[in-house]
C-alpha cells in the first residue's frame, strides 16, 4: 500500500493540477457570466422559460469542474509507478537499487560513504536521461527496508529520513536541483521502501 505524503512531493503535482483545473473551470464560468451575448442568446431558447440563465451557468461550471477533476485524478493514477513490478523487473540502465541510505549492513553502523553512493547515482540520472533509485532494496531484489536508516536518525520516521536526504542532497548536489527529484514511500508488509524519481537536468 502506498501512503501519500505531501512533504515528499508526491502529492504536489496532483494539487497543482487540481488548482489549475479549478482556474480553468472558473475562467469558463466568468466568460459565460460576464458575456451579455451569451445571456441574450439563451433567452431566445425555449428552455429559458423554465430554467434561468444563472442555473445554466452554475450547471456548466459544475460539469466543467467535475470533468477536469476526473481527468486530473485519472492521469495521476496512471502516472503512479507500480513499485512491486519495478522491483521484480530488477535493475537496468534507468533503475538502481540501494540497500540503505546510510546504514551499513555489513558493519552494522552508519557509513557516510553509502550516502555518497546514493547521491552519485542521483547525479548520474540528473546528468543523463533521468531514472529511478529504490532505497531499501538490495541487488538481489530482496526488500531490506528503511527501518535501520530511520533508527539512525534523530527523527525516526519518514519525515526524518526525507529531512536528512534533503540535507545531504543540498550539500553534495545542490538545492537548486531538488525540484527535479521526487521521493515517495511505499509499504511492503512492515517494511518501508523509498522510491527516488529523478528528472534530467538541463545543466550539469
Amino acid at each position: 500500500m502506498t501512503r501519500w505524503n505531501i512533504r515528499s512531493g508526491k502529492s504536489w503535482p496532483l494539487i497543482r493540477d487540481l488548482v489549475i483545473a479549478e482556474g480553468i473551470a472558473y475562467g469558463v464560468f466568468l466568460i459565460i457570466a460576464l458575456s451579455a451575448h451569451w445571456a441574450l442568446m439563451y433567452r431566445k431558447l425555449a428552455m429559458a422559460r423554465y430554467i434561468s440563465f444563472t442555473v445554466v451557468e452554475f450547471t456548466i461550471l459544475a460539469a466543467v469542474q467535475a470533468a477536469l477533476i476526473i481527468f486530473v485524478i485519472k492521469r495521476s493514477l496512471q502516472d503512479e509507478p507500480n513499485v512491486g513490478e519495478m522491483i521484480q523487473a530488477g535493475e537496468h540502465e534507468r533503475l538502481e537499487f540501494k540497500t540503505s541510505l546510510r546504514w551499513d549492513v555489513k558493519q552494522e553502523k552508519v557509513n557516510k560513504e553509502l550516502e555518497r553512493g546514493v547521491m552519485k547515482t542521483i547525479a548520474a540520472f540528473l546528468n543523463s536521461k533521468g531514472g529511478s533509485l529504490m532505497i531499501g532494496v538490495d541487488d538481489q531484489r530482496k526488500i531490506f527496508g528503511l527501518e535501520q536508516d530511520f533508527a539512525s536518525l534523530p527523527k525516526d520516521s519518514r519525515d526524518g529520513f526525507e529531512n536528512h536526504f534533503n540535507n545531504v542532497f543540498a550539500t553534495m548536489i545542490g538545492p537548486q536541483f531538488r525540484r527535479l527529484v521526487r521521493l515517495s514511500f511505499h509499504d511492503f508488509d512492515v517494511k518501508n521502501v523509498c522510491l527516488v524519481q529523478v528528472e534530467p537536468a538541463h545543466q550539469p
